[in-house]
């Protein structure tokens, strides 16, 4: 293959050269090869293609379960604030907008599929770029203080 150096001719050449056929006999044994290699490599890709497709499917599928029990378990956690929120003062006015907040993203993660969580994280990074990686090295310094 070195000596070739990807050329098709030079390989033509060699099998020329090597097993002593005419140019004719030489090109139609590269092609079969190449038609031989291309039959069993062209199986294995599909067959991958597939696999990964049906893969892709299936995590999908579990990331918009997971997205949507997510989206209930925030409502609950929202219902929780609201029953043990103080009803008066600046504290009371916390708790209500984080309750607010947890009832939108609930709401949110139940309605949306994975694919429009995906693409609408993806244009939050692109547009605040700086917070986001400030939000991704916090999340990730807290992440190793608990594996301590």
């Amino acid at each position: 293959m070195e000596r070739i150096g990807g050329q098709k001719d030079k390989l033509i050449g060699l099998v020329q050269e090597k097993y002593g056929y005419a140019r004719q006999q030489a090109e139609e044994e590269v092609e079969r090869r190449f038609r031989e290699y291309s039959d069993k490599t062209g199986g294995a890709v599909a067959s991958m293609t597939a696999k990964a497709q049906e893969l892709g499917a299936t995590a999908a599928s579990k990331a918009n379960e997971a997205a949507t029990v997510v989206g209930e378990k925030i409502g609950s956690l929202a219902n929780v604030v609201r029953q043990n929120a103080p009803h008066e003062g600046g504290a009371a006015t916390a708790a209500t907008a984080v309750a607010g907040g947890l009832e939108s993203a609930s709401s949110y993660l139940r309605e949306k599929k994975f694919e429009h969580l995906a693409k609408d994280i993806t244009d939050l990074v692109r547009t605040h770029p700086v917070q986001s990686l400030l939000i991704g090295v916090g999340i990730g310094y807290l992440l190793a203080r608990r594996t301590r």
